[in-house]
């Protein structure tokens, strides 16, 4: 398989998955108190600050996640740049006031405890911190430290997908009790996620170095 085969298959797996994720947080669009996640959050549900925080977490997230995927592919942004522009900027503007801000928040109300709540407030912090560095690196108009942060930031950003199949695979397959499976997915769903986008880079800049020799 070769390397362009390669990410476009990649490149599809993450768009189908964010749009199956886009989908099934719609159903938060009803605002009814007992419908999905909020089933597990019924003893502050009806905190109107909690409330009001996980709506633009959920609603910010939703939509940052389903352009994610469309940054990233060639042919569409060499086709439609303009477009890659305006929605870019909605990704960043999303993550910066109100995904990355809010998640924070939410870290402090962790199903999980101490442990899930420090993960879930690291996540939040890098969420921050890799998504302001692309803005930065762009406005430097270095493109290719753009990307590479990009990539970082939205590894971040797909963590609400991985976070929801880790979940059910942890607590089907390998059967863990529920407490670790909470803590230990709050971890993994995006450090798994930081591993492969760093191998990516990795692999991109080994690629970039070599063609620097032999030219």
């Amino acid at each position: 398989m070769t390397s362009k085969l390669f990410r476009y298959i990649l490149w599809a797996m993450l768009a189908v998955l964010a749009v199956i994720l886009f989908v099934i947080t719609t159903e938060y669009t009803t605002f009814k108190s007992d419908t999905n996640f909020l089933l597990e959050k019924q003893d502050i549900v009806n905190d109107p600050f909690w409330r009001t925080v996980f709506y633009f977490h959920v609603f910010s997230g939703m939509i940052v996640i389903l352009i994610g995927p469309f940054q990233f592919l060639d042919v569409f942004r060499k086709k439609y740049m303009k477009f890659h522009r305006m929605s870019g900027k909605i990704y960043v503007y999303g993550i910066l006031l109100f995904a990355a801000p809010t998640g924070i928040i939410m870290a402090f109300y962790a199903e999980g405890g101490f442990w899930s709540t420090v993960a879930f407030l690291i996540m939040g912090i890098l969420w921050f911190v890799t998504t302001i560095m692309a803005v930065i690196k762009i406005k430097n108009r270095n493109l290719h430290e753009h990307k590479i942060w990009m990539m970082r930031s939205f590894a971040l950003s797909f963590a609400a997908v991985t976070l929801r199949l880790l979940v059910p695979a942890f607590s089907e397959i390998i059967g863990y009790e529920k407490e670790i499976i909470i803590v230990s997915t709050a971890w993994l769903s995006w450090l798994l996620n930081l591993f492969i986008a760093e191998g990516m880079i990795f692999a991109m800049e080994r690629k970039v170095n070599k063609l620097k020799v032999n030219t």
